[in-house]
């Protein structure tokens, strides 16, 4: 009898010893794993982040309750399991929030289920900054040239972004067959912030008199690590004019004398002066075209006029007068981002001179600011 209940005293013993490991184990079988990371991402800093579950029974996968916070803001809540993936008893919850560049970004994690809590904190390295890439092009050439001469174009493009960029061309819509890159840097092949190319190119100047007007444009990408490829471009504009042929005098006959009628002029003599004949003057009418992007900007961009016989030209934006340019380069630098998110109107009224006999011209022209995401614009003309 004492032996029976020594052996039941001794299988109760051992079952409360089990129970008390058996609880901890089922509880700490319930629990979270959390990573946190900053990264660039369409050239925007953004943090990731992932929360693993553990061990969750059936009950508890569809009772999960808890916030992810970023630097003290809450920017993901989980109710009832809601956005958790599961497979078995382990879920899933992923996801990704702006980043500040130059600074790391501290995440808190808490969770709650029917059987525990659990709360852990993280912090990623510091996040990088946007890469800015850009491009400029500077053209230049004789103001004038004869009749067939050889007239040379000048460039050079400049990385004036951040990054390097890839796939660089230069395009010439009047001398694209003669188009050839120089010295100096002519063995660079990676254009790098701060590069500078050079190139050079040739036309033969027609019969005058004529205005030669010629755009150049060059392009390159930006290949991010994450994200789209973002293409940048710049143009410039170049006119030079011909004289007309120069003819040597042709001495007019000499008439001899005689009896010519009152307001007649003899042939082959110059009427006096205050006659009241006006010889005719060739003038060349006024033409004007507006160059810009189309699509979204993401980046700074060059609003340009092109044409002849221009005097001037007044750039607005949305109603709003910024710039009159009275000679030189008829164009307007555009910053995108000093605007907001959305479609803007950009008008350019041109003066023409009083030779042209051209009326003033009234040029529209709308772009959008992007919104984060949106790859860059091409150029339209």
């Amino acid at each position: 009898m004492h032996k029976q209940r020594a052996v039941r005293t001794s299988l109760i013993a051992a079952i409360s010893v089990l129970a008390l490991f058996a609880i901890p184990a089922a509880a700490q079988a319930h629990h979270i794993d959390t990573s946190a990371k900053c990264e660039l991402v369409g050239n925007t800093p953004t943090v990731s982040y992932t929360v693993t579950f553990v061990g969750f029974s059936a009950s508890a996968r569809d009772h999960v309750n808890g916030t992810v916070k970023k630097d003290g803001t809450t920017v993901r809540t989980v109710t009832e399991s809601g956005g958790i993936t599961w497979n078995g008893s382990n879920g899933t919850l992923a996801g990704t929030t702006p980043g500040t560049a130059g600074a790391a970004a501290n995440l808190e994690f808490a969770f709650t289920w029917p059987s525990g809590s659990e709360k852990e904190k993280r912090t990623t390295g510091e996040c990088p900054a946007p890469k800015n890439p850009d491009i400029a092009l500077d053209k230049t050439g004789a103001a004038t040239a004869n009749a067939g001469e050889t007239f040379t174009y000048s460039f050079k493009a400049t990385n004036t972004g951040d990054v390097t960029l890839e796939n660089v061309v230069l395009t010439d819509d009047k001398c694209q067959s003669t188009l050839t890159r120089t010295e100096p840097n002519l063995a660079d092949q990676t254009f790098d912030p701060g590069d500078e190319w050079f190139y050079t190119c040739t036309v033969i100047a027609p019969a005058g008199p004529a205005t030669v007007d010629n755009l150049a444009e060059v392009c390159g990408d930006y290949v991010p690590p994450k994200g789209p490829t973002v293409n940048v471009c710049d143009e410039d504009t170049h006119t030079f004019t011909v004289p007309p042929p120069v003819t040597p005098p042709v001495n007019p006959p000499v008439t001899p004398p005689g009896d010519t009628p009152p307001g007649v002029t003899p042939p082959g003599t110059t009427p006096p002066s205050g006659s009241g004949e006006v010889l005719p003057e060739e003038a060349l009418s006024g033409r004007a075209v507006l160059r810009g992007p189309s699509g979204c900007s993401k980046t700074a961009f060059t609003a340009r006029v092109s044409g002849r016989s221009i005097a001037s030209v007044t750039f607005s934006i949305d109603g709003r007068k910024v710039k009159t340019v009275g000679k030189g380069a008829f164009t307007l630098k555009i910053q995108p981002k000093k605007f907001g998110v959305g479609r803007h109107q950009l008008i350019a009224v041109v003066k023409f001179t009083k030779r042209s006999g051209t009326a003033n011209r009234r040029l529209p022209l709308t772009f959008r600011r992007c919104a984060q995401g949106v790859v860059a614009p091409r150029f339209t003309g």
